[in-house]
Parts: C-alpha cells; sequence; structure tokens
C-alpha cells in the first residue's frame, strides 16, 4: 500500500473499483485483433520479399574467385592484397641443351633447303 493517498474523482471508492484500469479508448477485441494480424502479416510478406526476391539475380551472377571470396571473409581489402602481390614472372623456357639446338639448326637448314627448290 502507498503512502501517498489517491487524489482525483476515484479517491473515496472501494478497492475493486480502483484495482480496474482506466482506457481513454476503448477498441472492440475482434478490431484490436484484425489489426495487429493485418500489420504481423504484412510485415511478414515484406520480410519474405526481401528475403526470397532478390535470390534468383544472386543464383544468376558468377561465383567470386576463391582467393577474393577468403579475403573479403578475412575482412582484408581485395585490391590491396592483389597490389601487394608481385607481379608473375614470365615463363622463360628451360636453357637449350647441346642436342636440342643442333636439332633446331638441322631443322632449319631443312626448310632453308625446300624454299630454294
Amino acid at each position: 500500500m502507498s503512502a501517498i493517498p489517491p487524489l482525483g474523482p476515484g479517491a473515496n471508492r472501494s478497492g475493486a473499483q480502483r484495482a480496474r484500469t482506466h482506457v481513454a479508448i476503448q477498441y472492440d477485441r475482434h478490431v484490436l485483433s484484425f489489426v495487429v494480424g493485418l500489420i504481423v502479416g504484412a510485415s511478414l510478406v515484406g520480410l519474405m520479399a526481401i528475403l526470397i526476391a532478390p535470390s534468383r539475380r544472386v543464383r544468376a551472377e558468377r561465383p567470386l574467385p576463391r582467393d577474393v571470396e577468403t579475403s573479403l571473409l578475412l575482412g582484408q581489402d581485395p585490391d590491396a592484397v592483389a597490389a601487394a602481390e608481385a607481379p608473375p614472372e614470365p615463363d622463360h623456357p628451360a636453357p637449350y641443351s647441346p642436342n636440342d639446338l643442333a636439332e633446331l639448326r638441322r631443322l632449319s637448314s631443312e626448310s632453308r633447303g625446300r624454299r630454294k627448290r
């Protein structure tokens, strides 16, 4: 029980009447449940549209390369990671052995001989 006595028009009422809550606007329970259901239903439809609608476009996109996906998941900037890597060196053939050089000379001399004829 409160130490401060209640004020206002209901100050002298009995405890049963005082326990009833005061409602400024009363709605019919059926109307209230309909409105709440409408709001919840519209929210669910909106959520489904947000989740499902872009899925076809997302599935149609090409997947990211594995290294780019990994760097994104690790929180790294893929452009900075790509710039930090050394550019690939051009492939140089292995040095020719003396037998390979002799074979190349033989092939070139054969092709020259065929052209002269």
